[in-house]
């Protein structure tokens, strides 16, 4: 997949498929332990990247090893994680992500339209078909 745009970060990595601007796509640093201070920075940096505009993210937290409490509750706070985001496809074939993202779908219910994907093009096909679910309901 074409990387448009690539904007790396000591935590994630961020791009555009040059495609579709509206698809965000990053991937987490090699073993990240995720904590508030983290998670800020993170949210800051996608914000800067996407210049404020509103945005479908495709995740991939293979490389997220942990996460916490706080960090969590703030990536699901409209305020924060959720914060220009209009919907989010998780994708990982890791064990120990794949826990940590499943749980969190399913304790936290977030706000916006989110899903968990073993197959990145599911997971990209799944966005556009929301994305354009979105488009239709705004006509």
């Amino acid at each position: 997949m074409e990387r448009h745009n690539l904007k790396e970060h000591r935590t994630t990595s961020f791009w555009m498929n040059g495609v579709d601007e509206e698809v965000i796509f990053w991937n987490y640093a090699p073993a990240l332990e995720m904590d508030i201070t983290i998670a800020r920075e993170l949210v800051q940096h996608r914000l800067a990247y996407t210049h404020g505009k509103s945005v479908y993210a495709l995740i991939d937290v293979t490389n997220l090893k942990a996460t916490t409490k706080e960090a969590r509750d703030f990536m699901n706070s409209r305020d924060g994680g959720l914060k220009g985001l209009l919907g989010g496809a998780f994708l990982s074939n890791n064990v120990v992500a794949t826990l940590l993202v499943n749980l969190y779908l399913k304790v936290n219910s977030p706000a916006i339209p989110a899903r968990f994907f073993t197959n990145r093009q599911e997971a990209l096909n799944w966005l556009l078909k929301i994305k354009a679910e979105d488009y239709v309901s705004k006509q």
